[in-house]
């Protein structure tokens, strides 16, 4: 069966960031008359809008909105795509290799079983230009992937990351899509929502790789990030009360000591932690200045345990 490949891209504010991308998608093997690419901008008010309008054809297709989040963007490209697989790539990526898109594609030609294709995310080559808390993620991917070819993880509704992930329209109609109510972790509610209610099956696809390269520069988005993950994961875990797995309390539960007791201290007295977000901040960039980024990266642990837990327990208290 010929299958028509859509990529999906939202974006907002990132003009510079397009500059660089629309020529690696240009670039891309892939046979035009079975694919297209439908960019979102989502509200942006920097040169984005004339940019995207000076290099829309055929091939590629521009849909503005008004703000409405990456959620409510990557649906309206769903709405305008002709193809019956879906990619979805954040902004902020470059594929790897010229056969980026032909890698998830042949393997939606091949393949009778998994539905969902997990690309796999790469960090980009200097670790030293990007802030401490990139390497952190990087750090957290790398552990991942590595499960995912020892065998110790297998992939799964967990694992859905908009950043670079494929499946069949048809699914992904089915499932309804991504949730416009999650302004944080809307991949991962659509992946598990996948997995357990549409028996999705997922698989790692090495081949279709992309690099990852980060707008975000300051520790405060880093911050924010880890608080509306602790918010947003217990909003999920109510979704699926029958998979104690999901549950976001297990932080207090799971190894090592040192980071249940933080994680317990930041419930006990959220004040007293969030003081130590400052201090915390100058010690991992200090770190990460002197090339100590093993260092570095366990600060910014310390520094999401915290802030995770106090978005988990304002959630919590909200709900009640």
């Amino acid at each position: 069966m010929t299958r028509f490949l859509t990529t999906i891209i939202p974006t907002y504010n990132r003009a510079q960031g397009l500059r660089k991308l629309v020529p690696w998608l240009r670039a891309q093997a892939i046979d035009r008359d079975a694919s297209e690419i439908i960019i979102v901008n989502d509200g942006s008010v920097d040169d984005t809008e004339a940019y995207l309008e000076s290099i829309q054809d055929e091939w590629i297709r521009v849909i503005s909105q008004e703000n409405q989040g990456q959620a409510k963007a990557r649906s309206v490209g769903v709405e305008s795509a002709r193809g019956d697989i879906l990619l979805f790539l954040d902004d902020d990526m470059e594929p790897a290799t010229p056969d980026f898109f032909n890698a998830h594609l042949n393997f939606h030609q091949k393949t009778s079983r998994a539905t969902v294709a997990l690309g796999a995310i790469l960090p980009p080559p200097s670790e030293n230009k990007r802030p401490a808390f990139e390497l952190f993620y990087e750090r957290s991917i790398e552990q991942m992937t590595e499960s995912f070819r020892n065998g110790s993880v297998k992939p799964s509704g967990m694992h859905f990351f908009s950043a670079n992930v494929s499946l069949p329209k048809e699914l992904y109609l089915r499932s309804g899509g991504f949730s416009i109510e999650f302004r944080q972790a809307e991949d991962r509610e659509l992946g598990l929502r996948l997995e357990h209610e549409y028996g999705a099956l997922f698989a790692f696809v090495e081949s279709a790789a992309a690099i990852h390269h980060s707008g975000t520069r300051h520790f405060s988005g880093f911050l924010n990030r880890a608080y509306q993950y602790g918010r947003y994961d217990l909003k999920i875990a109510k979704s699926f009360p029958e998979h104690d797995e999901l549950s976001p309390y297990q932080i207090f539960a799971k190894p090592p000591l040192s980071k249940m007791f933080i994680a317990k201290s930041a419930w006990r007295a959220p004040s007293l932690l969030k003081l130590f977000n400052g201090p915390l901040v100058q010690m991992a960039k200090l770190c990460h200045a002197f090339g100590w980024n093993g260092l570095a990266i366990r600060v910014c642990s310390i520094l999401y345990c915290i802030n995770f837990v106090l978005g988990l327990k304002d959630e919590h208290y909200y709900d009640i």
